[in-house]
């Protein structure tokens, strides 16, 4: 998940930065340059703004967290651990240095990161290089400590946030939103077992065309659908054409190639087509 407004100055010289490199090397480098830099910067930009947390490392990770969940720190480390081979193995691609992870205590806390209103929240969020979380204890009933580390290790979002991580990293953010959501929501039930469904999720009703879910994922009035169906896409993709086609079209987004052509390299079909028989598949 995503939600932060992008400060006016910085998106000026980003646009700048992009035409002036355009110029010089080439519109695909150019976009990924200076969408690494936008994500850089954010990452910085987040990591500064930490006072009064503390943190915690592991081979992979470093964790920043309030002083009252110090008690989940080792937890949270743990079960990002474990995700953090299933989800490089899936994505073919390793992040460069240790993965930055922020728990806030509350959800006010969490909003006011991402300046969302009081009708928005999240247990976890990928954003601009960084993965943020709710404390478990907010969000997950438990009797007991017991309890807690239980039904965290069952329902935490760490694999799906990380494969957003790791592709974001991979690619310099070259695909479309609804495949990062599928994606991320693939590996993360692989992982846990986990996969969010709800009432609104049902393909029983008019469901989104490819252009929606490309040109307004986020903007789409039910996101339950819009996830759903972004799920059932990448997961089609996998079992029609195989995991290592599935593989392969990460790998040439990586390689900076544009989505669709990518998956027509892939799949030797149009994202269109793609789209067309799915919907075929599911409506029969």
């Amino acid at each position: 998940m995503r939600g932060q407004r992008v400060n006016r100055g910085l998106l000026a010289s980003l646009v700048a930065a992009a035409l002036v490199l355009c110029v010089l090397i080439g519109w695909a480098p150019a976009r990924a340059a200076v969408y690494r830099y936008y994500r850089e910067h954010g990452r910085a930009r987040a990591l500064a703004g930490l006072p009064g947390f503390d943190s915690q490392g592991s081979e992979r990770f470093v964790l920043y967290y309030r002083p009252e969940d110090a008690d989940l720190a080792a937890l949270i480390l743990e079960v990002a651990e474990a995700a953090y081979s299933h989800v490089v193995a899936q994505v073919g691609h390793r992040p460069e240095g240790r993965v930055p992870l922020i728990v806030y205590a509350d959800r006010a806390e969490l909003r006011a990161a991402f300046g969302w209103g009081s009708d928005q929240s999240a247990v976890g969020v990928y954003w601009r290089g960084t993965v943020r979380l709710l404390s478990p204890r907010v969000w997950l009933a438990a009797s007991d400590e017991s309890e807690l580390r239980e039904s965290f290790l069952r329902r935490n979002p760490l694999a799906h946030e990380l494969t957003h991580y790791v592709l974001d990293e991979l690619t310099d953010g070259n695909y479309p939103r609804w495949f990062t959501e599928g994606l991320a929501q693939r590996v993360e039930e692989q992982a846990t077992g986990y996969l969010w469904l709800e009432p609104g999720a049902s393909l029983d009703q008019a469901l989104y065309t490819l252009e929606e879910l490309t040109a307004r994922f986020d903007a789409l009035p039910n996101q339950a659908l819009a996830y759903r169906q972004s799920y059932l896409l990448v997961s089609y993709i996998a079992e029609r054409w195989g995991e290592g086609a599935l593989a392969g079209l990460v790998a040439r987004l990586g390689q900076g190639v544009p989505f669709d052509r990518a998956v027509e390299q892939s799949l030797d079909r149009a994202m269109t087509e793609v789209y067309r028989d799915w919907l075929a598949s599911v409506l029969r």
